[in-house]
Formats: structure tokens, C-alpha cells, sequence
């Protein structure tokens, strides 16, 4: 069993106190030494406004990829009736030709139509080899005891997968997890949510890797899901466990989450999670594999305090060499959207962008150009969905 092991055991209460003071501080002096990467907020506009449609009462949980030709896709849930995670909803894209500038009407790719417990977006990410982006998405994770699952047409619970060969014009049908593999069956793991990776680099070149959490109370864990046959059959791999296991965790416990993952230089896995229960600190939990997200190591988790983090979702990619990361940026509240930058793979995070200091939450990053990055964030109590773009050089 793979358990954690943080770096730092500062008292909570003292810790919370010091680290904020501390991290502003670092903030500013070092990002007067970042002369390396210096961006600003280019471009923002809304992409979904909750209650505009009358199919539509809330859109949530978004994420963004850049296609192969170009285009940017940006995902999110359309919760049909209410705010909540349970519920109908449909799976909405937008599409942007001209690198973020316009966006093109959104379009329902998933309907689960009026089920008590519907589907969860989810992770996308593009696999090079086989030309192909891939959608993953979960379906009635909610209930145990799948009785909310009962739809008019449509499939069973578990983690689905969905694929287009060209840029999201058209989709597969989608597929449980489940029909390639048996321990997929009626599976309560949520991915991401936010882009997922193909490694491009040895050890498994070409791997297919998705990292989420079990969202049953019970079982609150960091598991991350790889596929070395192009999405297809997927198979468990590393996992961070929630403890004490088999209980409902309280504020303090390690309760792994939502969980984001991209590839370093030298083909290492580094995934940035989601400490939903504040384990140690208000930060984040980050972790490094060295077999292509198969196992996750104590020694190789840490804490990162300089993230500070109020229990929500971020967002990392790797783009030109430097990490950039994005997320509620405030001990205890969703607020401030916040980009920071590494140039050194996650060491330190000398560098600051702020977004938006209102409410905000549930971040995607992807790569635009060599200089340009892309967000999209929830904004204004989560009336809104927003995009940025984001100039890193002048």
C-alpha cells in the first residue's frame, strides 16, 4: 500500500499564518528576477454564461485543448436543471479557428438525458500516434448502489471514453471502460478534470495517461489510469491512498482529488492534486512517477507550500520548457485566479499573473503558440465560464 509522506509537518494553525505572509513576499521579489517569462492577460472573453440558454441552467467544470490542426476546444458540463454535480446534463464544446480570438456556437456532443445522476466531466487529451483526441468522462459516480443510473437508452455506471479522428467535427459513440476491462466495471473514479498526456518520451513512449480520484466517501483516493493501446483497453495504475481507509474523511485527513498531470523533460510523470482535506497545509499535494504513472512513491510525494490552494481543482502544462500553473490562489476561499510560472519544473514558482481577484475556480491551461497559453476558468460564482489568452513575452 502507497501512502503519503509530506516533506513538512508545521503546525497547521501556525503554518496558515506564516505561509501567506511568506508567499506574498515571494511572490514580489522574485518576480522582479523572472525576466525570463513576463505575461499579461492578452485577451479575455466569456465562453458560457449560466441561465443564457433555456436548456441550460448552469455550465461548470471546463477544460480547453489545442486540436492538431490548430483549433482551440473548449469543454464543459451543461448542468440542464440546477447547479449540482448530480443531475441531467449535456456535454458542451465550443471551437475557436482563429486561436481564441472568436468561438463558434456551442454545440450538445453528449446528451444523458433526465437521469438523477449524470455524466462528470472528464479529461481530453490527444494521442500523436494514432492521430486521434480523446474524451474521458464518468457517468453516475454518485451513487454506489447505481440506482440513479437508470436511463431511458443509454449505458451503465463507470468511466466512458469518447474519440474523434477529426479535431472534434465528429465523435465516437461512447464506450465503458468497463466492455475492454473488468475492473473498470461500475468503476467510481473521476478524471482529471482538465487535459490529460501522451508520453513522449521513454520509459512507455506513446502511453495514454489520465489521473483522477474515487469520489465515493469511503474511498476518497488519487488514482491515475493509463492505456498503452491508443485508448482502448485502460488499465489502474499509480495510486495515492485516502486515510484512515474505509471511512468518511474529516478536515485534516489525506483525501487525495481532482488531479492534473503532464510529463517532464527527462520522461517523469509530475501530477499536481487536489488536498481536499487540507492534510498538513492549505496547499497542494504534488507527486513525481518514474514508470510512466504505474506507482507513485512516499518519497517521491511532497507538499508544495508555495501553492496555496483553498481545497478546489488546478491547472498545470508544461509549454516551452516552463511550468505554469493555475488556480484559486487564497488559503480558504475561491478566489483570485492566479497563473504562476516555473523555470525550474516545479522547484520554485518565482513568477505571477493575476486573473481575476473575484469568485473563481476549476482552471484549464493548454499551449496556444510558443507564446501563448490559453485558460479557462469559472468565474462570478459560477455564473460564468471565461477564457484568457495569455502572452508570456512582450
Amino acid at each position: 500500500m502507497e501512502v503519503f509522506a509530506g516533506k513538512n509537518t508545521i503546525p497547521i494553525a501556525v503554518f496558515c499564518n506564516l505561509c501567506m505572509v511568506v508567499s506574498y513576499l515571494h511572490l514580489f521579489l522574485t518576480s522582479v528576477l523572472c525576466l525570463n517569462v513576463q505575461p499579461i492577460v492578452w485577451e479575455e472573453q466569456i465562453l458560457w454564461a449560466s441561465n443564457a440558454s433555456g436548456e441550460v441552467d448552469t455550465f461548470r467544470i471546463p477544460m480547453i485543448i489545442n486540436a492538431s490542426n490548430g483549433d482551440l476546444l473548449a469543454f464543459a458540463e451543461a448542468r440542464k436543471f440546477s447547479a449540482g454535480d448530480t443531475g441531467a446534463k449535456f456535454l458542451a464544446m465550443r471551437r475557436s479557428t482563429d486561436q481564441g480570438s472568436s468561438w463558434k456556437p456551442t454545440q450538445f456532443i453528449v446528451d444523458d438525458y433526465v437521469v438523477q445522476d449524470g455524466l462528470n466531466l472528464g479529461a481530453v487529451l490527444y494521442d500523436y500516434e494514432a492521430a486521434t483526441l480523446i474524451l474521458l468522462y464518468q457517468y453516475c459516480g454518485h451513487d454506489t448502489n447505481s440506482s440513479k443510473c437508470v436511463l431511458v437508452d443509454k449505458g451503465e455506471q463507470g468511466v466512458y471514453v469518447m474519440s474523434s479522428k477529426d479535431n472534434g467535427y465528429t465523435w465516437t459513440k461512447p464506450f465503458n471502460l468497463g466492455q475492454t476491462n473488468p475492473e473498470l466495471i461500475n468503476y467510481h473514479w473521476a478524471p482529471g478534470p482538465g487535459q490529460g498526456i501522451q508520453k513522449m518520451l521513454a520509459p512507455n513512449k506513446g502511453r495514454l495517461i489520465s489521473c483522477g480520484h474515487m469520489n465515493t466517501d469511503e474511498d476518497h483516493s488519487m488514482v491515475c489510469l493509463y492505456s498503452d493501446d491508443h485508448g482502448f483497453t485502460w488499465h489502474i495504475g499509480g495510486t495515492i491512498v485516502g486515510l484512515p481507509q474505509g471511512v468518511t474523511k474529516n478536515i485534516g485527513d489525506l483525501a487525495p482529488g481532482e488531479t492534473q498531470v503532464v510529463e517532464l523533460p527527462d520522461g517523469s510523470v509530475y501530477i499536481a492534486v487536489r488536498n481536499t482535506h487540507w492534510f498538513h497545509c492549505h496547499c497542494r499535494i504534488h507527486a513525481y512517477s518514474y514508470d510512466g504513472a504505474e506507482t507513485f512513491k512516499p518519497e517521491d510525494l511532497f507538499l508544495d507550500e508555495v501553492l496555496l490552494d483553498p481545497n478546489v481543482c488546478g491547472a498545470m502544462i508544461l509549454h516551452g520548457g516552463n511550468l505554469y500553473f493555475a488556480n484559486a490562489f487564497h488559503i480558504d476561499k475561491r478566489v483570485n485566479m492566479t497563473v504562476r510560472w516555473s523555470l525550474d519544473l516545479g522547484d520554485t514558482w518565482p513568477g505571477t499573473l493575476p486573473i481575476y481577484p473575484g469568485s473563481s475556480a476549476y482552471p484549464c491551461l493548454t499551449s496556444i503558440d510558443y507564446n501563448h497559453i490559453g485558460l479557462v476558468y469559472e468565474k462570478n460564482d459560477y455564473k460564468e465560464i471565461s477564457f484568457v489568452k495569455i502572452r508570456l513575452n512582450p
